[in-house]
């Protein structure tokens, strides 16, 4: 299938050259397929230095949601992507028993099947599980509304989902977002329950240091603003709750239409 892997990265080169490159790498993906979008020619300059001249990497903006943005302008419209973050360590899958092992599949294969099983079903938009715990995996795929977390998951490019001017246009809870309006406009969105990711959380960089950079001091009570926003927005379709610690995150009504069993590939 003629993909395009996709990577906005901020001040990570040194994370992403040794995660997610790395297991890309494992997976014999053709490294063309890949294009690391970062913000700033210094940036550019940097990532180039430390990624030397096997990967593409785009002078894009500054911005999680911005980047998102740039480049669905960047590649031709309708092509398929795999948006990936910079600090993935490995896919797994769930064990027959319900434990976890290391997924050794096909990438390319397992992509296919994603925009496969989208498109049967009318949807545009397909991830996997976010959490790295067997209990919660399930040997099924979920065809309905599902959290579909932004560091791997499928869609096209300039989807009115991501390029659209009525969104909120916020880091935090950006991917409850995408999900939501796809399931808006689509009717569902697909989630593999049976694969999930293994990364590097809170990682120097990335959002942090965007917020930083735009003269945010204290994240958290940025995050628990916008997740207000977005209950505001879509009160039929998620609440905020609060998490141990008195942390708050967002949960999505959760709705099912069809469970599709699993495939390996």
């Amino acid at each position: 299938m003629d993909y395009q892997i996709a990577i906005p990265s901020y001040k990570r080169a040194e994370l992403l050259r040794d995660k997610t490159l790395v297991w890309l790498e494992s997976k014999k993906v053709d490294p063309d397929r890949i294009t690391v979008f970062v913000a700033g020619e210094e940036e550019s300059d940097h990532y180039r230095y430390v990624l030397g001249h096997k990967y593409r990497v785009v002078t894009g903006v500054l911005g999680k949601i911005q980047q998102q943005q740039f480049y669905h302008h960047y590649y031709p419209k309708g092509t398929p992507l795999l948006n990936m973050d910079d600090d993935v360590v490995r896919l797994r899958q769930r064990t027959a028993d319900g434990k976890l092992e290391d997924w050794q599949g096909d990438l390319d294969a397992l992509v296919e099947l994603g925009f496969k099983t989208a498109k049967q079903v009318g949807a545009t938009m397909w991830g996997i599980n976010p959490v790295e715990n067997g209990f919660f995996l399930h040997d099924h795929i979920s065809v309905g509304l599902r959290y579909i977390i932004g560091l791997f998951y499928g869609c096209y490019a300039g989807d009115p989902v991501f390029i659209g001017k009525d969104r909120l246009l916020e880091a935090s809870g950006d991917d409850y977002e995408s999900t939501i309006r796809s399931f808006i406009q689509n009717g569902s969105v697909v989630r593999f329950e049976y694969l999930c990711p293994t990364t590097k959380y809170f990682a120097a960089g990335g959002i942090d240091a965007e917020l930083k950079t735009r003269g945010v001091a204290d994240r958290q009570t940025d995050h628990t603003r916008v997740l207000y926003e977005m209950e505001a927005h879509y009160p039929e379709l998620c609440k905020v709750v609060t998490k141990a610690g008195g942390i708050k995150n967002i949960r999505l009504k959760p709705i099912t239409f069809e469970k599709l069993p699993r495939v390996d590939v």
